[in-house]
């Protein structure tokens, strides 16, 4: 008697309206020359396939989950948050009074630095990115399922290479054009923030994937979680606790003379509470096992 086994597969679902199917896969986390200890050693990690927001979340995206929910923001209730502008010391930053993710800069600076709603919010801190995340019924994505998602297949300090400029001498992110933070030159097109479209995306179709803001993950910071990860790792998620979380990519404020920041390897830390005018996030979700 013979019997017929039909396999049916399911083909992936279709990703939630704005985000991206990132597939499953392996990566070389980490680098071995380098002078951060934070970034060693060179292990492998494989990640299972999760959704991604394509673009990071904006202004307006924040500010209809404002107006759904009435979250008062880490910023609004300190009544302060970490700003910078050009004309500043590198490494300066001014604690200013009022800043908020609708002021980013201080009411003061409003007319002269507007809020475009496509920009990607900041002034947000860890915690009001876990809770726009959650009141979408998704999460922030693991520093981990980050570095894959950006990377897409590259082994390079940006996805299209080493150096900041494309193959085809345009700028593939927006970061501090200059010597120091006295003057930006703009070689990019942007002052500031940049929107989250103004750049061509990775091979997943991940915008922003480095530079313009530093993106909130899920995990918690320790210097050892590299030296602490298996050989091959899946899906890890970091230390259980901690005092800082994760941040990644670089933002505007990252220049070659002052910020290393600005790639796929650098790992940036901060307080879950703390507003600062060069953080923003994304937001992830699992995909569903195949059927």
């Amino acid at each position: 008697m013979l019997a017929l086994l039909l396999v049916t597969l399911s083909a992936a679902p279709p990703p939630p309206p704005g985000m991206v199917l990132i597939p499953g896969g392996s990566f070389t986390r980490g680098r071995a020359a380098s002078r951060h200890p934070d970034e060693t050693p060179v292990h492998r990690v494989t990640v299972s396939p999760f959704f991604l927001d394509e673009t990071l979340v904006t202004v307006a995206r924040f500010r209809r989950f404002v107006d759904e929910t009435h979250h008062r923001t880490s910023a609004e209730v300190l009544g302060h948050g970490m700003t910078a502008v050009e004309g500043m010391a590198d490494w300066e930053w001014e604690q200013c009074a009022g800043a908020s993710w609708r002021a980013p800069w201080g009411e003061a600076r409003a007319k002269d630095i507007p809020l475009h709603e496509d920009w990607p919010v900041v002034m947000v801190s860890w915690n009001d990115a876990d809770a726009f995340c959650r009141h979408q019924g998704q999460r922030l994505p693991t520093e981990a399922e980050w570095e894959y998602a950006m990377r897409a297949g590259a082994t390079t300090r940006y996805p299209w290479g080493e150096s900041p400029q494309r193959p085809d001498g345009g700028y593939g992110l927006n970061f501090w054009q200059g010597d120091s933070h006295a003057h930006n030159t703009r070689a990019d097109g942007y002052l500031y923030l940049s929107p989250v479209k103004a750049f061509a995306p990775n091979a997943f179709g991940v915008f922003d994937p480095v530079g313009n803001v530093w993106q909130w993950v899920q995990d918690w910071y320790a210097s050892d979680t590299y030296a602490r990860s298996a050989p091959s790792a899946v899906d890890p998620h970091g230390p259980s606790t901690g005092d800082v979380k994760v941040s990644r990519g670089g933002s505007w404020w990252c220049s070659k003379g002052t910020c290393s920041g600005f790639g796929l390897v650098a790992r940036g830390k901060s307080l879950p509470d703390a507003p600062y005018a060069n953080n923003g996030f994304r937001c992830a979700l699992s995909a569903p096992s195949p059927r």
